[in-house]
């Protein structure tokens, strides 16, 4: 094999690499320092109810006699009648109502329909137990990483880490290896580089044990006219970092499981391209498969990640086996849905049976022109030329340098989220089967609120809907303003959707139903938008 050699039949990553240079946030020196402040901007703590409780609020109308009072309680809602409706009152005309013990989920939800059908009851509603959601300490989250706690945009990760991180999980990064990182190393496993050619490798062999990037720049001869920047990318260090960097470690960025380990699956080389029979070993050795000419896995993998895309009307035949085989040893693998701007029905691995195809969206909520759209799976954060996902990186042009923090755009930082999201899952409930992951994932997936005119599957990933879920639990109630008026209005709104959702500052929140929307703003209170939520909601300004 001379040098000379093009790398044919190859897949590409799927990063927004020649779209735009790093934002300036991302990259002034302060951003790459792991020891910079936390930016004083972003998150403030928010509050995450507990599954159950054992009080419930109730308010009365007005002219409601006592002894009416005391007779819709015993009727309906008898357990919490010896409590009297006047016992402890609260704010806003209501009582606390106290029941002998912890009331679960289900019979909560029986009580408040039962007392909210009486013509007597304004509301009712549980008096939920409050906690602070864990906010990471690491420095860069607040300020740049939006794409976590971002509500209406991003995934809300807050409120999903007060019930798992991914302890206990493998996430595999099928990419173009890893290097050093001080926010990733003391979760790396031992991984693998299935790179067959020495020259495409730039390490003097093929497949070994050494899965170090050891930088995709192109180069003439391998790839003569090459789109790629005369850099290299780095490509898999910054996707482990999305999906699993360490958090609350007091450096840097976090990631969406930052208590999963990561094993590193080095598939691409120079010019970002590898065989697809390289990456089909890949995908299966991370599951745990037996693959000739490569030792038994050690540390099968819970989901594998694989943000790589090439143009293909049909799925290879040796990457499809290679996804079927991960699949039925109970791994979930993720993909990212590709770059092109296309219908991910002409993208491959998205196209091929069984993958979860993630397609992206940007700072608004909206899917970018870049984004392939259509037939995939659901969507997450993947970023724009102007706000892009901040994670780990490497200083070095085209060969290792020091660690950093950087910034990329492109379906390829969409495809870690939803790995991370699912390793928080298998934490919550390790039996999960890759086709249960999927209905769930999708099932609680929300309405991208910039739009997604042409089709970003399920909509965006909400990760603490799909660990509730997974738990067992009811991912969406509804409460406060919301709830009021979702109270007089039920027949018409229908059965929630999706969870409430605010923007930073706590207004406006907005709820989906069946029929429409519930937008709540301080101030001027709740009202019903029937149908979808308009995009221009969002784009003209009204969270402001």
């Amino acid at each position: 094999m001379t040098p000379s050699r093009a790398v044919p039949a190859a897949l590409a990553l799927a990063a927004g690499l020649a779209l735009a240079p790093l934002s300036a946030a991302a990259a002034t020196p302060a951003a790459a320092d792991p020891a910079a402040p936390a930016p004083a901007s972003g998150p403030a703590p928010v509050s995450a109810p507990a599954a159950g409780t054992d009080r419930l609020l109730v308010k009365f109308r007005a002219g409601t006699a006592p002894g009416t009072a005391e007779d819709v309680l015993a009727a309906r809602a008898p357990e919490l009648a010896a409590a009297g409706p006047g016992t402890a009152p609260t704010v806003d005309g209501a009582a606390v109502l106290t029941a002998p013990g912890e009331l679960d989920e289900d019979r909560l939800a029986a009580l408040t329909t039962a007392l909210q059908q009486d013509p007597a009851v304004e509301y009712a509603a549980p008096d939920v137990r409050a906690s602070t959601a864990f906010v990471p300490n690491d420095p860069s989250y607040a300020g740049l990483q939006w794409s976590l706690w971002d509500d209406p945009a991003g995934v809300g990760m807050p409120l999903a880490w007060d019930r798992a991180t991914g302890a206990g999980q493998t996430i595999a990064i099928v990419d173009t290896g890893i290097t050093a990182h001080p926010d990733l190393d003391a979760n790396v496993l031992p991984g693998y580089d299935f790179v067959s050619l020495p020259e495409n490798g730039r390490d003097g062999d093929g497949w070994d044990a050494d899965p170090t990037d050891m930088g995709d720049y192109p180069d003439a001869a391998l790839c003569p006219g090459s789109p790629m920047a005369p850099a290299s990318s780095w490509h898999g260090t910054h996707t482990a970092g999305i999906a699993a960097a360490d958090g609350n470690n007091g450096i840097g960025v976090t990631g969406v499981a930052p208590d999963a380990r990561i094993l590193p699956v080095r598939a691409v080389g120079a010019c970002s391209q590898g065989y697809i029979s390289d990456v089909a070993a890949g995908i299966a050795w991370a599951a745990g498969a037996p693959v000739p000419g490569a030792p038994a896995n050690a540390n099968p993998a819970d989901v594998v990640s694989v943000s790589l895309a090439v143009p293909g009307a049909q799925c290879p035949a040796v990457l499809q086996s290679a996804i079927t085989e991960a699949t039925s040893r109970g791994v979930t693998v993720v993909v990212a849905a590709g770059n092109q701007g296309i219908d991910a029905a002409g993208s491959v691995p998205a196209n091929c049976a069984g993958a979860v195809s993630v397609a992206a969206t940007d700072v608004s909520g909206a899917m970018p022109a870049y984004s392939n759209f259509g037939a995939v799976t659901l969507a997450a954060p993947g970023g724009d030329p102007w706000a892009q996902v901040h994670s780990t990186g490497n200083a070095g042009a085209q060969q290792q340098g020091a660690p950093t923090y950087i910034g990329r755009n492109g379906t390829s930082m969409a495809a870690p989220v939803v790995a991370g999201t699912v390793a928080l899952m298998r934490e919550a409930a390790p039996g999960l089967s890759p086709q249960a992951v999927r209905e769930l994932l999708t099932s609680t997936a929300r309405t991208a609120p910039g739009g997604c005119a042409l089709g970003c599957g399920a909509g965006i990933v909400d990760p603490v809907s799909a660990v509730i879920a997974a738990q067992g639990g009811q991912p969406f109630t509804v409460a406060g303003g919301i709830g009021g008026l979702h109270q007089r209005i039920a027949a018409t709104a229908g059965v929630p959707v999706s969870r409430e959702l605010c923007a930073l500052g706590g207004t406006p929140c907005f709820q989906e139903f069946e029929a429409g929307w519930i937008v709540w703003n301080a101030g001027a209170g709740a009202r019903w938008l029937p149908g979808l939520l308009p995009a221009q909601w969002w784009a003209l300004g009204a969270p402001a």
